[in-house]
């Protein structure tokens, strides 16, 4: 990997490029919050970023299969960082309006959902197959850091310089991706196809969920991708915050380190994997990883049970290092699955499939979390807490115990497309 420059171009970039959206992630809402005091614009702003990016999914997956897709990571860049650069001029000069805000973000989550199909399916074109796992080891330690930089730093640079400049570091952070795909060696045009209609995207979509389908091993990943995203994500997003904040105490600082231990842990996993443990192999690699995670996600939840929380002190700095350090482990373990599963998956679907696959992939897994962040807030206020936590792990494990005994080999050791 290491002469490898087209990989580096193209993973520096994506770091540089997250770590600009991590800061403005963290920025954004806290702007909201300061202008309007609203919390339910906060919400409206959260459903103008995910909705356009899932309905413009499966156009953006199609549109990746036919294009180049480097130049669609460059036009989108572009596109993005123009935006931006404007949403800091127009802060500047005349005062940003809120609604102007939502109408531009939709735009820029179309843009997100066209680079990131794209993006996806570029990088086995980059590499050997022999060295997939590595430079996904290499990315997924990249994007852990980012998540960890951007997100740090974002409330400073917010608190010192206002929201203006984090349009304007963000805006660059993706003028500055986009000249890192210039510098990619990329020149395969996607064949010529029938000209785009509704018809050829129906029956295009309907290819794509045949191949799913008909692929025993993908089908199975796909599933449980979708399933961990409904049952998991909004726990962590909704009632992990719920409990630690509201009712154990904790403050809002506390609480996102400990889940910043989470982003470290997955950046030391994949650190790992890329220089000792790939030579484990991802069935042993999604194995531990599964019942790892797992066994201390329980035990996570376990430690939030009031009876444990009592037994602690309450929001002491004892239970805060316990938790800390076992999201720190959880996230060490959670790159042990997320990295081969992502490996598989591009070994399991060809190039001209990928963007297709990858794009419905996000929409179904990432899908799933609004609906399970619906439910959960429903019965977050007719059950305490606990009971539901412990629920969604009952499910969880039931979930890995069919994954496991179910598996096929594909799903561990891909036939080669």
């Amino acid at each position: 990997m290491k002469n490898n420059k087209n990989f580096w171009f193209y993973a520096i970039g994506r770091f540089i490029s997250l770590i600009g959206s991590g800061i403005q992630m963290v920025a954004l809402p806290l702007y909201i919050l300061d202008s309007t005091g609203s919390g339910t614009l906060m919400g409206v702003f959260s459903i103008m970023t995910l909705v356009p990016a899932l309905v413009s999914a499966p156009f953006s997956g199609i549109i990746g299969g036919r294009k180049n897709r480097r130049n669609i990571m460059i036009y989108t860049d572009c596109g993005r960082g123009i935006l931006i650069c404007l949403l800091g001029i127009i802060t500047k000069t005349s005062g940003l309006s809120i609604y102007i805000l939502f109408f531009v973000q939709a735009l820029i989550s179309i843009m997100d959902s066209l680079f990131n199909s794209s993006s996806g399916a570029l990088m086995p074109e980059l590499i050997p197959k022999e060295n997939l796992m590595e430079a996904m080891s290499i990315r997924g330690g990249l994007d852990g850091a980012s998540m960890v930089i951007g997100p740090f730093i974002g409330g400073i640079i917010y608190a010192f310089g206002g929201i203006k400049t984090v349009f304007f570091l963000n805006g660059a952070s993706f003028f500055i991706c986009a000249v890192c795909s210039l510098f990619i060696v990329y020149i395969k045009e996607a064949a010529k196809k029938e000209k785009m209609s509704s018809r050829v995207f129906i029956s295009e979509t309907k290819e794509a969920l045949s191949f799913i389908k008909s692929n025993r091993g993908l089908l199975q990943l796909f599933t449980f991708a979708m399933v961990s995203n409904f049952l998991l994500a909004p726990m962590f997003d909704i009632i992990f915050p719920y409990a630690l904040k509201k009712v154990i105490g904790f403050s809002a600082d506390k609480y996102g380190y400990i889940f910043g231990c989470y982003t470290l842990g997955i950046a030391a996993g994949n650190i790992a994997i890329g220089t000792y443990f790939k030579r484990l192999g991802s069935k042993k690699l999604m194995k531990s990883g599964l019942l790892i995670e797992t066994a201390l996600t329980l035990i996570v939840c376990i430690l939030i049970f009031p009876y444990f929380v009592a037994a602690f002190g309450g929001a002491t700095i004892n239970l805060f290092l316990v938790l800390s350090f076992i999201n720190l482990i959880i996230g060490f373990f959670n790159a042990f699955v997320n990295t081969p599963i992502s490996t598989n998956l591009q070994k399991l679907v060809p190039d001209e499939m990928r963007s297709r696959f990858f794009s419905l992939l996000g929409m179904f897994s990432q899908g799933a979390i609004p609906i399970g962040s619906f439910i959960y807030g429903i019965l977050l206020d007719k059950m305490p807490y606990y009971y539901l936590i412990l629920a969604i792990n009952f499910l969880s494990i039931l979930a890995l115990i069919i994954f496991i005994t179910t598996a096929c080999s594909q799903v561990y050791e891909p036939d080669e497309k």
